[in-house]
């Protein structure tokens, strides 16, 4: 991989670690920082979960379009089920609470053993990390977890 675009991505997961006031205080991912990551450069047809690591960040190919991108995921998904794989296309321009939270530049898959993503989302869920997420988004980002995480969007009325 080159150094720009190993460069970049790594500046990226920095941004995603700093702590945002529009966010409530918290970072877009809370737990970027802290993580053992590798970012590799893959052909899309070859990505694999790697064991060892809490996130594997792979730039694939960036000719790939975001369906295309996306539905190979979801392929990933359901064949390694004990992992969970999330695309990032190039062209994303995803937002929380104006807060941009994809690459913007490359496209991206990203790997993480599912049962540990789905304990970090809970432990979230126990503070106001998702109280600035729009529910739409919310629920297209957490997927099946979003029935599995209790979360409090909206200020309870007493």
């Amino acid at each position: 991989m080159k150094e720009k675009k190993y460069n970049y991505i790594f500046n990226w997961i920095q941004e995603l670690s700093k702590i945002r006031p529009e966010l409530g205080n918290f970072a877009v991912c809370p737990y970027a920082s802290t993580s053992k990551y590798i970012i590799l450069e893959e052909e899309l047809r070859k990505v694999v979960p790697r064991w060892g690591w809490d996130v594997v960040i792979y730039a694939v190919e960036d000719y790939h379009d975001e369906d295309f991108l996306y539905a190979m995921v979801d392929d990933y998904n359901r064949t390694y089920k004990k992992y969970k794989f999330i695309a990032d296309h190039r062209k994303s321009n995803t937002k929380i609470n104006g807060v941009p939270t994809s690459n913007g530049k490359h496209n991206l898959v990203l790997c993480q053993p599912k049962k540990d993503l789905t304990e970090a989302r809970k432990k979230l869920a126990k503070t106001d990390y998702y109280t600035c997420w729009d529910k739409h988004y919310l629920k297209e980002v957490l997927e099946e977890d979003h029935k599995i995480v209790e979360i409090k969007i909206e200020p309870e009325i007493p």
